[in-house]
């Protein structure tokens, strides 16, 4: 059904823009943790030579406090300022790019009858139907599996969870407007693939 296949290619596109974001993440990651890793070996490679070597580096590098590991009393820390930066970075890109960190809260929960038809006849069945589930999501149910040309009816009409713009505009505008009430039968609406029925079961609308 087209209906199903343009929500499912709704879904897939959110997914890979979830799994973008990952491998963004992983690059960035990876690219800190060979810079820190390349710090370290100089460091290594520092503490393995002999003294007189180590002190012509030490000195060489005198000016670059920031590559120095840092001291506290008479104890040398196993890092420098650069490595703290780096951590910080990277904590930061984890945050801000980790799969679903920013994903939004708003979401509808809903069940639809479809009748891929565009007729008046079709709304003024829908609108028969309407009159006689009202609040009723039992029987909303039992009509989506007898009459909905949408796969969904195998599940009573059920949806699931779904975001603002997955859905065709007028059927997403109607599930997200605060004016439409839930656990009660909304529309007819009318969308490319025909007239819907809706049962909001729940709903989201802010992100808090």
């Amino acid at each position: 059904n087209s209906f199903l296949r343009s929500f499912e290619t709704n879904r897939q596109a959110e997914h890979n823009t979830m799994n973008a974001k990952k491998l963004r993440f992983d690059l960035l990651s990876l690219a800190f943790l060979l810079a820190h890793a390349a710090m370290m070996v100089v460091v290594a490679e520092e503490d393995g030579e002999d003294v007189t070597m180590a002190e012509k580096r030490r000195a060489a590098m005198s000016k670059k406090w920031y590559m120095q590991k840092l001291t506290i009393g008479d104890k040398r820390l196993p890092m420098s300022p650069v490595s703290i930066v780096v951590g910080f970075l990277s904590l930061y890109f984890l945050y801000s790019n980790w799969p679903g960190a920013k994903k939004s809260k708003v979401y509808c929960e809903a069940s639809h009858i479809l009748i891929m038809d565009h007729s008046k006849d079709t709304k003024e069945k829908l609108l028969e139907f309407q009159t006689k589930i009202q609040s009723d999501p039992e029987l909303f149910a039992k009509l989506a599996k007898k009459h909905s040309a949408c796969p969904s009816k195998g599940n009573g009409g059920n949806l699931g969870k779904f975001r603002p713009g997955d859905m065709a505009p007028p059927f997403d505008k109607l599930c997200f407007d605060a004016a439409t009430p839930m656990k009660t039968t909304v529309g007819p609406v009318q969308t490319n693939f025909g007239w819907h029925l809706i049962y909001i079961h729940a709903r989201q609308l802010s992100e808090s």
